[in-house]
């Protein structure tokens, strides 16, 4: 019983959020039509809640990066948790009835872990298809939006792309090795096909850099963030970038982790365009979410310099920490609100900050994290990667990097800027408790990790 009991309990969450969301959705069809949304939210919440309590109870394996991915599944468990929280005001909000995106919510996070936590390339597959496939529907939920249906089209286009180079790139490594078990590939002798699995490997990563978001296969994010439902935005930035990097991690530390030396070139080339292209990009945006969408580039970016070092720890935090500040922006988006409407543009930051201290410092806080200004939780997150890639040799790579984060950090300079410098010409609507709850916890990480740290 005890051996049965150790050897499901590695996929006892995923198995515990599934049945839940499959719980959710028969509650959804035979409750009555006044309490069906509310009665999927119960159960999928239920679900991400248990299993967010049940990884704890998991032992934390001894190599750096599968240990790693028993904590990315609770930051992403957090995450959908605070993406529910999103999704349920903004439905509310905008007076949609209906049901599905708790359920939505609760599948796509469930295949999020698999993805992280697989053994396999057919698992870690079967994960990133369960992850992304819902997403489809979540993007397009706003069915007589265009800008919705539009970003759903583009975002059915990318995943099946990605999709296709992930699953050739996977079929060469078959075909040269004989085998899909990340446990055989890491033990085999890759000499004699070196070549070809180097081939192989490439369109893998070239699958996944596509549906992360990593540059230069990063131009589809800001206009699906942008189309897409506000919340689905920040389910976009939280957690299924977070997933499809956790996958690569699994990759580059266990079948390839005697490959790094061909890796870490492609990985520093990637890391540096993600933050090049993110902070250029963030320069000449005036809408909010595609604002989201550059800044969640250049994020991508500081993880892959991570990863390209084989720092488990610092790709970790750069992780926590960089989901807590997105999180941050992304409730911000969701309390831009004028009345009956939801704005998206920049310009509705001007003055807030005189006409609202309290709200102004805090978003201050949250911007400050995000550009990486020290000494704030971003900043410190960064400077963690810094401090390992010079550890590692790799100093022109390093300044590049702090180079390539200034015009993220002027973007962000220049938002608060905005907020103190002119007179509000609208007045906010008070933010709703799930906002102002994430608004508050990440502007707190912003500003007190450095101080705990012991800086």
């Amino acid at each position: 019983m005890n051996q049965a009991l150790s050897q499901i309990m590695p996929v006892l969450p995923e198995a515990v959020l599934l049945c839940c969301t499959v719980l959710s959705i028969m509650a959804g069809v035979c409750a009555a039509p006044s309490k069906a949304k509310k009665t999927a939210d119960g159960a999928v919440f239920a679900g991400l809640m248990a299993a967010f309590c049940l990884l704890f109870l998991i032992k934390t394996p001894d190599a750096p990066f599968a240990a790693a991915g028993v904590t990315l599944k609770r930051i992403l468990t957090g995450s959908a948790v605070a993406v529910l929280a999103f999704g349920a005001d903004w439905l509310k909000y905008k007076k949609y009835e209906r049901f599905e995106f708790a359920p939505l919510v609760g599948f796509s996070t469930a295949g999020m872990m698999l993805a992280v936590g697989a053994d396999n390339f057919l698992m870690q597959f079967l994960g990133l298809e369960l992850a992304f496939f819902p997403l489809l529907f979540l993007t397009a939920y706003k069915r007589q939006g265009e800008r919705s249906t539009a970003a759903g089209a583009k975002l059915a286009i990318v995943t099946l792309l990605g999709s296709g180079v992930y699953l050739f790139g996977v079929s060469v490594v078959y075909a040269c090795s004989g085998t899909v078990d990340f446990a055989a590939l890491a033990a085999m002798d890759k000499s004699r096909v070196l070549p070809v699995l180097l081939w192989g490997g490439a369109f893998v990563a070239a699958g996944l850099f596509t549906k992360a978001g990593v540059a230069p296969f990063h131009l589809w994010l800001s206009d699906v963030f942008e189309g897409a439902p506000s919340p689905v935005t920040a389910m976009f930035a939280l957690t299924a970038r977070l997933s499809v990097l956790g996958a690569l991690a699994v990759l580059l530390s266990g079948p390839f982790a005697d490959l790094a030396g061909y890796a870490r070139p492609v990985l520093e080339t990637a890391a540096v365009l993600s933050v090049f292209a993110g902070g250029a990009g963030a320069v000449v945006q005036t809408n909010v979410k595609r604002l989201i969408a550059c800044t969640a580039v250049a994020m991508n970016g500081t993880a892959l310099a991570a990863l390209s070092v084989s720092a488990a720890g610092t790709f970790l935090f750069s992780a926590a920490v960089d989901t807590v500040l997105l999180a941050g922006l992304c409730a911000v988006m969701l309390s831009l609100r004028v009345g009956d409407e939801l704005i998206e543009e920049t310009r509705i930051l001007a003055g807030q900050g005189r006409a609202k201290p309290v709200r102004g410092a805090l978003f201050s806080l949250i911007f400050l994290g995000a550009a990486g200004a020290p000494p704030f939780a971003g900043f410190l997150a960064r400077f963690d990667v810094y401090r390992a890639a010079a550890a590692a040799g790799s100093t022109p790579f390093c300044l590049l990097l702090v180079f390539g984060a200034m015009p993220l950090m002027y973007v962000y300079l220049r938002l608060i800027r905005q907020m103190y410098a002119a007179a509000a010409k609208d007045e906010l609507s008070p933010a709703p408790a799930p906002m102002k709850a994430v608004i508050v916890l990440s502007a707190a990480v912003s500003s007190l990790m450095f101080a705990a740290a012991g800086f």
